[in-house]
């Protein structure tokens, strides 16, 4: 018997086992219908998974917080306990790793576990708009996510390499290959089922360029960054309130943000007029007025933003601090002034937590060394190169999130078909989101490098089977 992953807080096992929960524990049972959805998502992952006498099961509603659970599994019964259908999840998830295949079946040890994170933001982002993704490997990422007991899954759907969320206001900006609505409300459906919220990510103003390319009479006429006006304003509400409204449960929308060109805001007269109007002395005051103008079309529909580190020091007096920020690169600003400033951080430090597959990426050993705090990065030229950026650990940091990118993944840097493609993402992402998992769920413990190694691959192996 192993340790689960993300190890749970107390577990006391024996080398007693019983037979293990699977399809046909649920014949006769009844439930609380506030975990139908977990319940939908244990059975669909023990689906192919054949027993005989299973072990009987218990559900109960338990006042707690919101992601913790309880797993008791003694010779007469299972019984799970969790206050939410997001416990519940949890709870599910643990358990099948817990099961174990022997010779006379699948069989759990018997065990108490007593369990809840630590961080409330532990995530995943894929990035749809560089490498086009099939919706299977969306949901073998949602898969990853609730076997490895993670919360948030971001779906960067824009990008210069193209739009993948079906828009209904600017159709000719959508790429070729983009997902369906059908596509995208079941895939919604399959992640709340499993307790795995979606942050949408439209990017504004750079990454840009299908919308000006397809529209540049309402987002301008620069490659790649929108102009800023009134009308290229209303535009971005309309597509904003149009996310809004596919992803009714969705208490986050990710602007982007970052990495804009500002500097070709100098050749556009529409931008330089709206400059002047509002008083705006330069392209980086009209940035950090732009990144506004997004946070608050975002407020408007009731929704929280969310942003890349990418606006510099001079911009923070500008936004309202209840946003939340992404600090990854160390280099427009750096964590200790985001927080300094009064904004919420999530992690996601480019080391080691970006998997660019063929490129950069960090095996699980190094992730193990990092915290929720701290924050590394290649790049000579920013700050974290040189020696890890470390805050106090009570600081407002609510998490941390793994980043995928398709940089390498880009058409024109190929190296084999898309799908071979995504499965090599996928294979790096099996071996190092665990990590990430283990290090936010129990930020600041020191796991044993070789132990997790044996857990990690105990862990991969029982995947396969599902």
């Amino acid at each position: 018997m192993y340790t689960p992953i993300p190890s749970p807080k107390n577990m006391k096992t024996t080398q007693q086992t019983v037979p293990a929960v699977l399809e046909n524990s649920f014949a006769d049972l009844s439930w609380d219908r506030e975990f139908d959805g977990a319940v939908k998502a244990y059975r669909h992952a023990v689906r192919e998974k054949q027993g005989t006498a299973a072990s009987q099961l218990c559900l109960i509603r338990k006042e707690g917080a919101e992601e913790a659970y309880e797993i008791s599994v003694t010779p007469q019964k299972v019984t799970l306990s969790a206050a939410s259908n997001e416990g519940m999840n949890r709870a599910f998830a643990t358990l099948l790793q817990l099961t174990q295949k022997t010779e006379e079946g699948y069989v759990l040890p018997c065990t108490e576990i007593s369990d809840a994170p630590d961080c409330p933001w532990r995530g995943l982002m894929l990035d749809l708009s560089r490498c086009w993704h099939e919706p299977d490997y969306l949901y073998a990422a949602a898969d990853l996510c609730w076997f490895y007991r993670a919360n948030r899954l971001q779906l960067h759907l824009t990008d210069d390499q193209g739009i993948r969320f079906p828009f209904r206001t600017y159709p000719e900006a959508v790429a070729e290959k983009h997902y369906t609505e059908e596509t995208l409300k079941d895939f919604i459906s399959y992640c709340a089922d499993r307790g795995i919220m979606i942050i949408p990510e439209i990017d504004a103003p750079g990454h840009a360029t299908p919308f000006t390319k397809a529209y540049p009479e309402i987002f301008g006429k620069q490659n790649g960054i929108m102009c800023a006006d009134p009308v290229a304003f209303d535009a971005l509400k309309a597509l904003y309130r149009e996310v809004a409204e596919f992803f009714p449960d969705s208490p986050y929308i990710h602007v982007g943000g970052d990495e804009a060109a500002i500097a070709k805001w100098k050749d556009c007269d529409r931008s330089k007029a709206y400059m002047e109007q509002h008083g705006l002395a330069d392209e980086h005051q009209l940035y950090g007025h732009y990144i506004l103008q997004l946070v608050q079309i975002i407020k408007d529909l009731g929704r929280t933003p969310i942003v890349w580190e990418g606006f510099s020091k001079e911009c923070n007096a500008m936004l309202p601090k209840d946003i939340l920020v992404y600090a990854w690169e160390s280099y427009y600003q750096l964590p200790n002034e985001l927080l300094d400033a009064g904004f919420t951080l999530l992690n996601a430090s480019w080391k080691p937590a970006y998997v660019v597959t063929r490129k950069k990426m960090w095996d699980p050993e190094d992730i193990l060394d990092w915290e929720p705090n701290r924050w590394e990065n290649w790049w000579e030229a920013s700050v974290a190169s040189k020696a890890p950026i470390i805050v106090p650990k009570e600081s407002k940091i609510n998490g941390g999130q793994m980043c995928t990118w398709g940089d390498a993944m880009a058409p024109h840097h190929a190296f084999g078909t898309e799908r071979e493609m995504c499965d090599e993402e996928f294979e790096n992402l099996n071996l190092r989101f665990p990590a990430l998992c283990e290090k936010l769920w129990n930020p600041y413990t020191s796991p044993d490098k070789k132990e997790f190694r044996a857990r990690l691959t105990e862990s991969m192996e029982a995947r396969k089977t599902l």
